[in-house]
C-alpha cells in the first residue's frame, strides 16, 4: 500500500515532504517534481491531504486507516511505539501498558510496525 504522485499534475512546490512525519516524498531534480517511493510509503495519507493540487492518489491496493489501538494485556511498555511515533500521540510510563491519544492520532499505524509483542491492532475502513 502507498501514495503515488501524478507526475503530469505535481508542481514542485514541496508540501507533501513538508508533511510527511517519515520523509518519504523525494524530489527528482531533473524534473523538479516529487515521487513517492512504494518501498518506504506507510500510507499515513498526510502527503494527500495537504497537496494544492490533488495530484497524491492511493494505489489501487489502498485501504484507509480507521482506527489504531494498543491492547492493554498485550503491552509490555517497552516505549518503541511512543519513541517512534510521529504525532507524540502515545503515552505511558516504562513497564506500564502505553495508550494512544486518539485526538492526536494521525492514523500512519508506524507504532503497529515497530511493536514487537503484537500489541497494536490497526483497524480499516471497509
Amino acid at each position: 500500500m502507498a501514495f503515488l504522485i501524478d507526475r503530469n499534475e505535481c508542481l514542485g512546490c514541496g508540501a507533501c515532504a513538508f508533511a510527511c512525519p517519515f520523509d518519504v516524498p523525494q524530489l527528482c531534480e531533473n524534473e523538479n517534481r516529487f515521487t513517492i517511493p512504494e518501498d518506504k510509503c506507510i500510507s499515513c495519507g498526510q502527503c494527500e491531504d495537504i497537496c494544492p493540487v490533488m495530484a497524491i492518489h492511493p494505489d489501487r491496493n489502498h485501504r484507509k486507516i480507521r482506527k489504531v489501538e494498543i491492547v492493554e494485556e498485550n503491552c509490555v511498555g517497552c516505549t518503541l511505539c511512543a519513541k517512534n511515533c510521529p504525532a507524540d500521540a502515545i503515552v505511558g510510563s516504562v513497564k506500564t501498558p502505553h495508550v494512544i491519544d486518539q485526538k492526536k492520532c494521525i492514523q500512519c499505524g508506524y507504532c503497529a510496525t515497530k511493536c514487537k509483542k503484537n500489541a497494536i491492532v490497526v483497524s480499516y475502513l471497509g
